[in-house]
């Protein structure tokens, strides 16, 4: 038994992991990694490190490290996980791990060892029916995202309007990037609400991207509300409301039967909202902090 750390995974190595990742997930009912994480198994950075529990020339589980932040795989769901947090501890040793899903083994390991939950992350879902009609606020319309032109304007207002969330307001133009070139990219389910809130607005029409709904279909056939935000000067308007519906509404127009979403317990605001919309708790992603 013995957990290798690298700087990169190669092509065989990669695939092995990814491998394991479809297992765990089928054994646990929610993909151990991130999408976030998932685009970063062939990244090179140097604030990223790869670990592999081999045994026996077998991959048992698999760690990415971020930073101080990591997210583990745990392929026989017992030993795994405490195995790669000792080797993680040694590389960073104020680490926060991620724990997806309720039957993920990597929150029990963590509370072994004497981790704290400090963050839940709530998968909330809802059919895609009986859809609720919410028009859209005076002067504003909805288009679709065009690659290739509308990246640095949907940063910056990504960026304002998730100014405090701990991963989506730093988005950057490779993270966008790298997701235009998955499988499942859609530019028509990425939707932008644009406006004219201040007529002295130096663009060329005076109009503005307000809000957006990105929305993603996975292999499975169930949506997602991707990222849903609202640009601060267009708070107050009932955009949220109007976009949310119009996104669930494209992803019923894909012959889906239920959506799905991720929002922060602490986000009371979000919560009930989309409870008030027909979602309900489904499962429960969780992050834990060493203690000191």
């Amino acid at each position: 038994m013995a957990v290798e750390a690298f700087d990169a995974l190669d092509g065989a190595l990669r695939d092995d992991v990814r491998a394991l990742i479809k297992a765990v997930k089928v054994r646990d009912g929610a993909p151990p990694l991130s999408d976030h994480a998932m685009l970063q198994l062939g990244a090179v950075r140097p604030e990223l490190k790869h670990l592999v529990d081999r045994r026996d020339a077998t991959i048992a589980g698999y760690a990415q490290l971020d930073g101080d932040t990591a997210e583990i795989a745990d392929g026989d769901g017992d030993s795994t996980a405490a195995v790669l947090l000792a080797a993680l501890e040694e590389l960073a040793p104020h680490l926060i791990v991620w724990s997806h899903g309720k039957r993920s083994p990597v929150a029990p390991a963590a509370k072994a060892r004497g981790y704290a939950k400090h963050r839940a992350l709530w998968q909330l879902r809802r059919p895609l029916t009986d859809l609720p009609d919410k028009p859209l606020p005076e002067g504003v319309t909805i288009r679709p995202f065009v690659p290739g032109q509308d990246e640095d304007a949907w940063l910056a207002v990504n960026a304002a309007a998730f100014a405090d969330h701990a991963e989506q307001g730093r988005f950057t133009k490779d993270d966008i990037e790298a997701r235009e070139a998955e499988p499942w990219f859609d530019p028509n389910g990425f939707l932008l609400a644009e406006g004219s809130l201040r007529p002295e607005h130096d663009s060329a029409r005076g109009v503005e991207i307000l809000g957006f709904h990105w929305t993603k279909v996975h292999p499975h056939r169930i949506g997602e509300v991707y990222v849903l935000g609202i640009a601060p000067q267009a708070q107050g308007l009932g955009l949220g409301p109007a976009l949310l519906t119009a996104g669930l509404s494209y992803l019923a127009g894909q012959g889906l039967a239920e959506a799905m979403l991720y929002v922060d317990d602490s986000n009371t605001t979000a919560m009930e909202l989309y409870r008030r919309y027909g979602f309900a708790r489904h499962d429960l992603d969780a992050q834990y902090s060493r203690p000191s």
